[in-house]
């Protein structure tokens, strides 16, 4: 942090009202150096108001364009305590058409006559779309690295009256819109692998699922970026995850120095020390929006490197050295009443431990509608094995169930393998190494429903039920079996009723499966997961409850049946008479 006294420009100084700077002013360019630009920062005590400004971005492809401005003022610890914002008002085609638009943030702004970089852009005003930017100062992304992480990250920078009007006279904004503040300039949160009405209703449909970001974009995937496109004011996509789903911020490189790269000039998600991929992108073009933010649309490239800083002003990280990856792996085979069968296997990295339940959700519903090809009714078995390791060592959680659905098995079956990677996630001191999946998809959507039970005594199934009750002796087992409809008998299962119970009134329930076994609780030690694991009852499975009740206590015992190869749905209840 630059601890000298600076003198500051006051916000309210005269600004000369109407600027219109159309890119007439010759862009300055920052001295080279061999891996990258290493500039010099233009001090932010010595801006004045009106002083003229270039910048680069991209607009399409990979290579940048300039854009030119002038300085409005500065806004003294407008980004943080100690981080001033410089306000300017930018100008271009596609500025002046469509405002400053969200993957804009981190596009280096110099000083027209000297090259050096003033800073990034990184907020706009919060009223809709406008040429006004907020700039992180170099002077300050140069050191970020060093800054502790906050605990919060402001939302929105408050603009004084006075810095309100000298923006209106600057710019076409009134006074009170200019007094809503800045926001950051939004980084778009991509995804590629599904299209945007299939994200669009995974977060409709995942409500309370954390692990899934509101509003992401639909995005595709390119090959032909490579390290010498990572210039300033080129492309900065930082990755969660790559392969079949690609899930990443897209900003703008600020500079580049020694092969390492600095962008956005605003967090991603302000974690600090970090291990995003280091990508760069191919602009498709600038997609306008008179109701919301203007955006870029754009192909993410390879990972060319690791953003190992996410911070207030700003993300960096080398290129060269990659990060290391989880993957997560799903097989998923298609057997149809008619027509050939067919199998993909498919395979997402995670670059970022948190990403992980979210490309495990991507993942298996983007492999589903490769092979199913539609919103396909039908039933899965599913069998899944997650690896990963703690201080004490390894471990290794194997499972499945069954799922059926008249609409969209994709979706149906696709949340609970991801709810217990987020549970694993969660746990400090928890790494998961690897996640694989396989899922057997059939058009059956039959289901097996609970019509009432069988008692085995004296060497045969006797029904029980309204005016049969079972009958058992204290101490002894109750052996039973579900009947389905259509006259399906289910596998026995065992009720041990103790010795106490003689004499007591009882019941024996059946129930299904309430769904989402995962979400039943949040365990905060590995063990516990381990516990909810070996305890799911699975969507074949009928949950038991036997209760007996006498005049002071009462007993309470659950189990589940054997898996039935069918989704169970329906409930029964018989009494028992213990004797």
């Amino acid at each position: 942090m630059n601890t000298r006294t600076r003198t500051r420009m006051a916000v309210s100084a005269a600004v000369t009202a109407g600027l219109c700077l159309a890119g007439t002013a010759a862009l300055a360019t920052p001295s080279p150096a061999v891996n990258g630009t290493c500039d010099t920062a233009y001090p932010v005590a010595n801006l004045t108001a009106g002083q003229s400004v270039t910048g680069l971005t991209v607009t399409q492809g990979t290579t940048p364009s300039a854009f030119t401005g002038s300085v409005i003022g500065v806004l003294q610890d407008g980004i943080e305590p100690g981080v001033d914002m410089v306000m300017a008002k930018l100008s271009s085609p596609e500025i002046q058409q469509n405002g400053i638009w969200e993957g804009m943030s981190g596009s280096p702004v110099y000083d027209q006559g000297t090259g050096e970089l003033i800073g990034a852009v990184a907020y706009t005003l919060s009223y809709g779309a406008t040429q006004v930017a907020g700039i992180t100062p170099w002077e300050d992304m140069q050191t970020y690295a060093a800054h502790a992480a906050q605990d919060t990250v402001p939302a929105k920078v408050k603009v004084s009256i006075s810095a309100a009007r000298a923006i209106a006279r600057a710019s076409s904004v009134t006074t009170s819109q200019a007094s809503q503040g800045f926001t950051e300039v939004s980084t778009p949160h991509l995804v590629s692998g599904l299209p945007q009405r299939v994200l669009d209703r995974a977060w409709k449909r995942g409500h309370g699922h954390r692990y899934l970001t509101k509003g992401v974009s639909a995005a595709g995937q390119t090959g032909t970026v490579t390290v010498a496109d990572m210039v300033a004011g080129g492309n900065l996509v930082a990755t969660a995850s790559t392969g079949d789903v690609v899930q990443a911020g897209l900003g703008t490189i600020t500079s580049v120095c020694n092969d390492r790269v600095v962008g956005f000039g605003h967090p991603m998600n302000f974690v600090g020390k970090t291990t995003y991929g280091l990508a760069g992108a191919s602009a498709l073009y600038v997609q306008g929006d008179p109701l919301g933010s203007s955006f870029k649309v754009a192909n993410v490239g390879d990972v060319l490197g690791t953003i190992d800083q996410d911070r207030m002003t700003g993300i960096s990280g080398p290129l060269g050295s990659v990060p290391r990856s989880t993957p997560i792996t799903s097989t998923v085979t298609y057997t149809p009443k008619s027509g050939a069968r067919r199998s993909r296997t498919g395979s997402s990295q995670v670059q970022q431990p948190d990403a992980a339940p979210g490309t495990a959700f991507y993942e298996l519903v983007a492999n589903h509608q490769s092979v199913l090809d539609a919103y396909q009714a039908g039933s899965e078995a599913q069998t899944w094995t997650v690896r990963g390791h703690t201080v004490a060592g390894p471990f290794r959680f194997t499972g499945g169930n069954r799922y059926t659905d008249t609409y969209d098995i994709a979706f149906a079956s696709s949340w609970d393998l991801p709810d217990l990677v987020y549970l694993l996630t969660s746990i400090h001191g928890v790494t998961v190494d690897s996640v694989d999946v396989n899922s057997s998809v059939t058009d059956d959507t039959a289901m097996l429903k609970i019509a009432g039970m069988q008692q085995r005594r004296h060497g045969a199934w006797r029904h029980v039920g309204k005016g049969h009750p079972a009958l058992v002796r204290a101490g002894h087992l109750l052996t039973m079996r579900l009947v389905f409809s259509g006259g399906l008998k289910g596998k026995k299962f065992t009720v041990v009723v103790p010795k106490k119970a003689a004499g007591m009134r009882g019941s024996v329930s059946a129930s299904p499966a309430e769904g989402y076994p995962f979400e039943r609780s949040f365990p905060h030690q590995l063990s516990g997961v381990k516990k909810l694991v070996d305890h799911m009852q699975r969507n074949d499975q009928a949950g038991i409850e036997f209760s007996a009740f006498g005049e002071r206590n009462g007993i309470d015992k659950s189990s589940v049946t054997p898996p039935q190869g069918r989704v169970i749905e329906g409930h029964a209840a018989v009494r028992v008479r213990i004797s």
